[in-house]
């Protein structure tokens, strides 16, 4: 019989202790979890920062070119869904607002900019429905709300999964953009109530090219590209992305058969729409092409370079010589409506 030290027989004390006392119940759930591999967290957290980095940087890069003068104008009217719901068409759905004020004004639809359906955008919205029906989906963000972090996540990111890989803004190599189809369906609404009138189109900013690819419609007549910057890049910047309007070749086709009138107005050193793009549209449809590009010597006759971007709603309230020239451009843009609108 083996002899026992006092360490030996104080173990097995401690040993039988330890046995005779109930074990706590292990939580199963808590351990699974626990013991998971934490690979896949780590790969989603590492793919969201290049995510945020290209937001963040299209911000930075939206500031520099495009600095928001703050909207002073807001809207006195009651906006509301223009169907009594949101417009679903091509697996896409957005709702549009209109005034409750008839269909005997020739229809007009304005597409807002990166920054969203703000309160400045509905303030123009009333200033057009003065001569017009007005249509303005929300294609991104929140209704009233200034928001350009909504629009660079929607152009960038906005229906991958539904739309896997290009995404809902994306430029497919063949065909039209979602956004684009989903806009056509807005058109052939627009149509069906206004028979028999002409129909104009309005694109600002990332909208700015759009009403181009909508020319397939024979009711629109006149569309207006207001500071087109389309596509947006962040990391590069090409010769032929500054001369390219984000369209596909076969929506360029469509553009170049119709016979509709374009308006294309920009602040001449604005660095987010690139005058390149103007030279284009003057290429593709010559007498069809107003431009009405905004000279730097009106807005800044001494010489000192400035960094102006929305020619139709934000720059509205800007004090001095910018607000001056956008209001002018507003003024512009009316008139212009009103002459391709009218009934023959």
């Amino acid at each position: 019989m083996a002899h026992r030290t006092p360490i030996d027989t104080m173990a097995n004390h401690v040993l039988l202790s330890r046995l005779s006392k109930p074990q706590p119940r292990i939580d199963s759930w808590r351990w699974a979890q626990q013991s998971r591999p934490r690979w896949p967290r780590l790969l989603v957290g590492l793919w969201s920062i290049p995510l945020l980095l290209q937001v963040g940087c299209g911000l930075a890069q939206f500031a520099t070119c495009a600095p928001h003068t703050k909207e002073t104008a807001v809207p006195r009217l009651t906006w509301t869904e223009c169907f009594g719901h949101p417009l679903t068409h091509s697996g896409i759905t957005h709702s549009v607002y209109c005034l409750d004020d008839g269909r005997a004004k020739p229809p007009v639809i304005l597409l807002h900019e990166l920054t969203g359906l703000t309160p400045g955008t509905l303030a123009y919205a009333e200033e057009l429905s003065e001569q017009f029906t007005v249509y303005v989906p929300l294609l991104f963000g929140t209704k009233s709300r200034f928001s350009p972090a909504s629009g660079l996540w929607a152009y960038w990111f906005g229906g991958l999964l539904d739309f896997f890989p290009h995404g809902e803004w994306g430029l497919p190599s063949h065909g039209s953009q979602p956004i684009v189809h989903w806009l056509r369906g807005l058109v052939s609404h627009v149509v069906a109530r206004h028979q028999g009138q002409r129909i104009g189109i309005i694109g600002n900013c990332m909208t700015g090219s759009l009403p181009l690819a909508l020319l397939d419609a024979p009711e629109v007549v006149a569309v207006v590209v207001a500071q087109p910057a389309l596509p947006m890049r962040v990391w590069w910047v090409s010769d032929e992305d500054r001369s390219s309007l984000g369209l596909s070749s076969e929506d360029l086709t469509i553009a170049r058969q119709s016979s509709a009138k374009i308006y294309g107005v920009r602040f001449e050193t604005d660095c987010m729409a690139d005058r390149a793009k103007h030279l284009v549209m003057q290429r593709e449809f010559g007498d069809r092409f107003r431009d009405g590009e905004i000279p730097a010597h009106t807005y800044q006759p001494d010489g000192q370079r400035i960094n102006a971007h929305s020619t139709l709603i934000a720059s509205w309230g800007a004090p001095g010589l910018v607000g001056q020239a956008s209001r002018r451009a507003r003024t512009h843009v009316q008139q212009f409506l009103l002459d391709e609108l009218r009934t023959p």
